[in-house]
């Protein structure tokens, strides 16, 4: 019979905070029954780390659940460690309080666990234990002194702080982010450093009863902060600590308790219980650091050694003795672009021509460590892109490591593009009316100011008879292939007369270049409107451009006239808006490229419109026109084409 796979029932975050929490009821006890008989408290305080650590690990929502779980969990611990209730209970609070105040300074607002690789972090670690110890230090020294006892307070206040900092600074590190080293040895030189710790540690604390050898018991931390990585470096100094905290229990060693009393020798022990930590921990930290800065180093020249070899560009070592310019040494691709220097003592002259060889050596008589890169030519007509670099080398002689890149075929590439866009750029000047008709009455402006690249906006203005044409479009997309769907779609536009109803117009259009659009996987945005010249009667249609106004004569009024059809190439079917252009009106179409140069949305356009409308300098439609493609100020999106097409009915019509 099979049985059904069952999950966890709790989280990995509440089960790290039960196994912690257990840890240091454990540990609080463990320090509790361990301490002197003499002692008014325990020596030994590792539970302070462990609850500071699972604070820090924990989210930061859960920070005051961990204080008072804490403080539970101590209740009964320090019931046992001090016989007057008050006290007890203060403690509890103080421990508390301490765990709040250590995470607080160690992770402040942030939800990443707390690093140690830098001196600001051990910084950081030290002013956060510090801090939390005297909190835990007054507060337990208040509660005794609500108590009565004045003397167990004063106690308190000098000797409480020292041992709960001493186990914070040795247990919490190993909760933080912590940096990695890579291994250079075995298990034999950590094994051995760690013997010869507890060696030194048992000779100090246990044989030796006299002080002369007591800073041979910070030896094997600093030589641990040299070859451990930091995080067996604590727990390597937890071991000293615990063998220090029991050697002096039974009275040996420089802090035996026996000869200094309990209070005093237990406040020296974990003096230097914190002196051993915060030294050991910033050597450590400043090792781990060079050796990150030494791997880095070298896989900088092994990634150069690689690159010179593999590299897809060319690279060269050359020097310059006194017959020439010789090449030294060369890689696959150099080789691969000349054959030559596979020959017998290959000179950078045999190479690249006497021309392209004083191009190079002028580059390398510079006299900076940083060379310019040089364009050179070939008698065979190949370009190349030249990076020349001085190298520290031991001969008589300069050398220089020379990087050649091919850009033959990029060049041509450019000339072909350059071809193209001057290509696009007549297809577009042929899609702007050489003249514009002239009719009594009337009168007109157009005016279309490229962008940097060729785009698709094209307009036209007929007239025919009573009736006259006025249309702007965009074909989406730029280059000689926009171009050429603006020539194909104005041209199918052009079978309409100017009588033909603007949806008729567009239905006819868009069948004729349908198919285009479809292979193209394009569309064109586009305004049409026919004017009646008698009687001002305007119809638009409008297919997805809704950049066309009409401008009342009194300069107040700024109609859009925008409906909800698609551009060609998505619709087949165009409703049209209708109304009559009054003595002084004007019916403006504009591309989106005007829009842009004005701020980008209808109302700063429409702003813009009355602005220039009220200016004495723009006095004529041309000039509008102009003025609308051509303003925007200095930082005015430039990056489209801007074309502007107006058609003004004089006030002196009738």
């Amino acid at each position: 019979m099979q049985l059904a796979k069952t999950a966890w029932p709790l989280s990995p975050a509440v089960w790290l905070a039960v196994v912690t929490l257990l840890g240091v009821c454990l540990l609080g006890w463990f320090s509790v029954l361990t301490r002197p008989v003499e002692a008014v408290a325990a020596v030994w305080w590792p539970a302070a780390g462990l609850s500071l650590g699972l604070a820090i690990r924990l989210p930061r929502r859960y920070l005051w659940l961990v204080s008072v779980a804490v403080s539970l969990v101590l209740l009964g611990v320090n019931l046992v460690q001090y016989p007057a209730l008050p006290v007890a209970i203060g403690a509890s609070i103080g421990a508390g309080l301490e765990v709040a105040v250590g995470a607080w300074i160690l992770r402040g607002r942030s939800e990443a666990v707390p690093s140690l690789r830098t001196n600001a972090d051990l910084f950081r670690l030290v002013v956060a234990v510090v801090v939390a110890a005297t909190v835990y230090d007054w507060t337990l020294a208040f509660a005794a002194f609500a108590s009565g006892d004045t003397s167990v307070a004063l106690i308190h206040l000098f000797s409480a702080g020292p041992r709960r900092a001493a186990g914070m600074l040795m247990v919490t590190p190993l909760f933080m982010s912590l940096p990695k080293l890579e291994r250079r040895r075995g298990v034999d030189h950590p094994a051995i450093q760690v013997g010869v710790a507890f060696v030194v540690t048992v000779l100090v604390f246990f044989v030796n009863d006299d002080s002369p050898l007591a800073f041979l018991g910070i030896l094997p931390p600093v030589w641990g902060a040299i070859y451990l990585a930091p995080r067996w470096l604590v727990v390597e100094m937890l071991g000293i600590s615990a063998l220090a905290s029991y050697g002096s229990t039974l009275g040996h060693g420089p802090f035996s308790f026996t000869r200094l009393g309990a209070d005093t020798g237990g406040t020296l022990l974990q003096a230097f219980e914190l002196t051993m930590a915060i030294v050991a921990l910033a050597m450590s930290l400043a090792v781990a650091r060079e050796r990150d800065v030494s791997a880095k180093l070298g896989a900088s020249e092994l990634v150069f050694r690689r690159n010179f070899e593999s590299s897809l560009t060319g690279m060269l070592v050359i020097d310059q003795p006194a017959d020439g310019w010789r090449i030294q040494r060369f890689n696959a691709s150099a080789a691969g672009m000349f054959p030559q220097l596979e020959e017998a003592a290959p000179t950078l002259a045999g190479i690249f021509g006497p021309d392209a060889t004083g191009v190079i050596a002028a580059a390398a008589d510079v006299g900076s460590d940083v060379q310019p890169n040089v364009e050179v030519k070939t008698d065979d007509e190949r370009h190349f892109q030249i990076g020349v670099v001085p190298l520290e080398l031991e001969s008589e002689t300069q050398s220089f490591s020379v990087q050649i890149l091919d850009v033959t075929d990029s060049l041509r590439v450019q000339r072909q593009a350059a071809e193209e866009l001057q290509r696009a750029a007549e297809v577009q000047r042929a899609l702007t009316p050489a003249e514009l008709p002239t009719r009594a009455g009337w009168e007109h402006g157009a005016f279309l100011q490229p962008a940097r690249e060729v785009g698709g906006d094209f307009y036209d203005l007929r007239i025919e008879g009573r009736f006259a044409v006025m249309l702007l479009g965009d074909v989406m997309g730029k280059g000689v292939g926009a171009g050429i769907l603006a020539a194909a779609t104005r041209t199918a536009l052009r079978t309409a007369t100017p009588a033909t109803r603007p949806s008729d117009a567009l239905g006819d259009g868009a069948r004729i270049i349908d198919d285009d659009l479809r292979r193209s996987n394009a569309f064109v945005t586009l305004g049409y409107a026919t004017i009646d010249l008698h009687t001002g009667q305007l119809r638009l249609a409008d297919a997805g451009h809704g950049l066309s106004f009409v401008l009342r004569h009194d300069g107040t009024d700024i109609q859009r006239l925008a409906t909800d059809g698609l551009p060609l190439g998505l619709d087949s079917d165009w409703a049209e808006v209708s109304l009559e252009l009054a003595p002084g009106d004007s019916l403006l179409m504009v591309s989106d490229g005007v829009l842009d140069r004005w701020g980008g949305s209808i109302p700063q356009l429409v702003t813009a419109i009355h602005t220039l409308r009220a200016d004495l300098a723009v006095d004529s439609p041309q000039r509008l026109a102009e003025s609308l493609c051509q303003g925007g100020g200095a930082d005015a999106d430039a990056s489209d084409d801007a074309t502007a097409v107006i058609f003004h009915r004089d006030r002196s019509t009738t």
